[in-house]
């Protein structure tokens, strides 16, 4: 689930959007022409923002009014809004002065920071040469479904010329088929030659927003992008009533059954067993004959079954050759597991295993690319014994990786289901009278053990002892890393203990991930013919060989003994994480009403409190958590106590939350030896 905090909100009393009044269409004749794109389609959105961040926009100089902090307000709820998967966000004056990129929702309190730390005191609007400069690195268009916000009070005023409107947007040479850019004029006309080079694009529109008021982004967006649609019945096209509407599809029986919009809404006919995320390309004509066609990608995700809760939805599905993705879920608590299976898969080249402990609600797909066809859509389902099927989520192939023949390692066990013996004729009489002697026999030994049970529960029952609560203690710090000669990793700790790690033999893999030690978290590495090949350290964990400091490109010899070694306090050892250790460093708290949302760079875990105090260390079986109490008070969230070893405090301060508070949307926890 996409969270973004609400820290921006705060930096102005209301944020006054301009919502210009619904357009009505030209007395259009019929519905454009609407094919979907070939190839591999977009599975993830991105939102790119180019922020003018020159003096006019607080209203010195030549600006007209003071807009910038509501114009930060309008970006920051968009992205709280639409929750696209990746943001950049740059800022120019004269020329490009900052441009950074986020992966949401783990970077969402590192964007927050940055958009509120945003001033603009620059002097110059060098539109062109930044427009540039942003859209020529933008790739990765069989991903991405990209739309890019030009936000400007001004006109280009580069007295050089080394980029004009029309060599800008060339330069966006990595375009998807289906991405926008949206030019937003804030109380100033659009220069007459970026209007030409727009219009003459089959990509770009304009728009203007009245002095004083800023934009609301959603809705100048509003009818393209990509969409998941769970209900034929309901389905978003944000048109005015009435505008006529295509749908291209590549199965067979995906069509419309409404025609035209009506109430921001249209119907699509599927046939049965529609496969888990079929795309279909929705179109409506523009209202305005310069702008282009409106287009939406749907993901269309039917019927899925409300029996699980997926707990990892950030969880990366678009694999590589060799990777493996590991979707958790919790079952509900009528649905039985016993003798489920992953189906849906043959041929494919996907292997799907289902990792479940007897007893247990939760559970574990574990899918892994052994050569799926890059841009190749699939759509596992799991397979319940009684031949119910769920759907789940769709798995994207991807460029690159290796495959490596599955090796069962030594020492790891398979989990497999004996066959019943069938016989190959009648039982005869002596097998049937051996059989019943044993089974006769076998009651009457259970019955004494039984009554044996029960003596010495009777004799125990008046001297019970309530076993003490086990105290948790924090786990030694892992201070290197042993690459053998026989090219299996292991763990070194500052006591000297050696642990094996079940490394993968093919694909790349996280450290911090397949070992369960957080600190280690975004240290990704893969087998190469010549050793450990590295393929990235995070900025805050030194990795070394000796005197010198490994680095993405690396590649480690077998036989080699690592050093590592934090950077900064955040990434030393915490008290055990229990069942939240899967999910990475850092973790933070998000408040979703009386849900409460434990996140980290690899997924989310949640958890609805019900009446009085619950503590989050038992809620969620962790017990570096253990001692933080909360409670439900209304439609929010009580802070009832924080342990000492903790800290509770606001994504964009450092402030801690006292008990008696409420906890706000986003929170980030520190433990006391950060």
């Amino acid at each position: 689930m996409r969270r973004v905090s609400l820290t921006l909100l705060c930096l102005t009393g209301s944020l006054s959007v301009a919502r210009a009044a619904t357009p009505s269409l030209p007395n259009p004749a019929a519905a454009p022409v609407c094919a979907l794109p070939t190839g591999p389609l977009p599975t993830q959105t991105r939102a790119v923002f180019l922020l003018d961040t020159s003096g006019s926009m607080r209203g010195i100089g030549d600006g007209q009014a003071d807009i910038f902090e509501r114009v930060k307000v309008s970006i920051n709820v968009y992205v709280r809004a639409e929750q696209p998967d990746h943001v950049d966000l740059v800022t120019f004056d004269s020329g490009v002065r900052t441009q950074r990129g986020y992966d949401l929702p783990g970077a969402a309190g590192r964007f927050n920071g940055d958009l509120a730390a945003l001033r603009a005191d620059g002097r110059n609007t060098y539109l062109y040469r930044s427009l540039q400069a942003a859209l020529t690195p933008l790739t990765g268009a069989d991903r991405y479904l990209t739309r890019v916000f030009v936000l400007t009070d001004g006109i280009d005023n580069d007295s050089s010329r080394a980029a004009t409107a029309q060599s800008a947007l060339a330069a966006f040479t990595g375009r998807g088929q289906l991405d926008t850019l949206h030019y937003v004029a804030l109380g100033a006309t659009v220069p007459a030659d970026a209007a030409r080079a727009l219009a003459a694009s089959a990509y770009a529109d304009t728009q203007t927003v009245p002095v004083g008021e800023v934009p609301d982004l959603t809705l100048v967006a509003a009818g393209d992008g990509l969409r998941t649609v769970t209900d034929v019945g309901k389905v978003s096209a944000p048109y005015p009533d009435g505008t006529p509407l295509a749908l291209s599809s590549g199965t067979t029986g995906v069509t419309l059954a409404q025609a035209t919009a009506q109430g921001g809404l249209t119907r699509l006919s599927v046939p049965p067993r529609l496969p888990h995320g079929t795309a279909a390309l929705l179109c409506a004509p523009s209202a305005r004959a310069d702008a282009p066609a409106r287009r939406v990608l749907l993901r269309l995700n039917i019927g899925t079954d409300p029996a699980l809760s997926w707990l990892n939805p950030a969880a990366d599905r678009t694999l590589a050759a060799g990777e493996t993705v590991n979707l958790r879920y919790r079952a509900a608590p009528d649905l039985n597991l016993d003798g489920a299976a992953v189906e849906g898969l043959n041929g494919t080249l996907l292997e799907g295993v289902l990792e479940h402990q007897p007893g247990s609600r939760e559970f574990t797909v574990r899918l892994t690319n052994r050569g799926v066809q890059p841009g190749r859509i699939l759509s596992p389902s799991l397979a319940l014994a009684g031949g119910r099927r769920l759907a789940l989520p769709i798995i994207t192939g991807d460029e690159g990786g290796r495959v490596v023949a599955a090796v069962n390692p030594v020492g790891s066990a398979a989990t497999a289901t004996p066959a019943s013996p069938v016989s190959s004729g009648p039982v005869s009489g002596d097998s049937g009278r051996s059989a019943a002697g044993l089974l006769a026999a076998g009651l009457l030994g259970g019955a004494a053990l039984l009554g044996l049970l029960f003596v010495f529960w009777r004799r125990r029952r008046g001297r019970r002892v309530v076993p003490a609560a086990p105290v948790s203690a924090p786990p030694p710090a892992v201070e290197g890393l042993e690459y053998r000669e026989d090219r299996t990793l292991a763990l070194v700790t500052a006591t000297g203990d050696v642990s094996s790690v079940k490394m993968p033999l093919g694909g790349a893999f996280d450290l911090g991930q397949i070992a369960s030690v957080p600190h280690l978290s975004g240290f990704r590495a893969e087998q190469h013919r010549d050793g450990l090949s590295i393929i990235t350290v995070p900025a805050d964990l030194e990795v070394s060989q000796g005197a010198r400091l490994l680095q993405a490109g690396d590649v480690v010899r077998p036989g080699t003994l690592l050093g590592v070694a934090v950077a900064r306090l955040s990434r030393a050892p915490h008290p055990p994480l229990g069942s939240l250790v899967g999910l990475g460093l850092p973790l933070r708290l998000l408040a979703d009403g009386v849900t409460l949302h434990v996140t980290g760079p690899y997924g989310d875990h949640a958890f609805t409190l019900g009446a009085g105090i619950t503590d989050l260390g038992a809620a969620f079986q962790a017990p570096a958590l253990a001692g933080v109490r909360v409670s439900s008070s209304g439609p929010r969230v009580l802070l009832a106590d924080v342990p000492s070893h903790l800290r509770l405090h606001r994504s964009e301060d450092a402030a801690p939350l006292r008990p008696g508070t409420y906890l706000p949307p986003a929170s980030e926890l520190t433990f006391s030896n950060d």
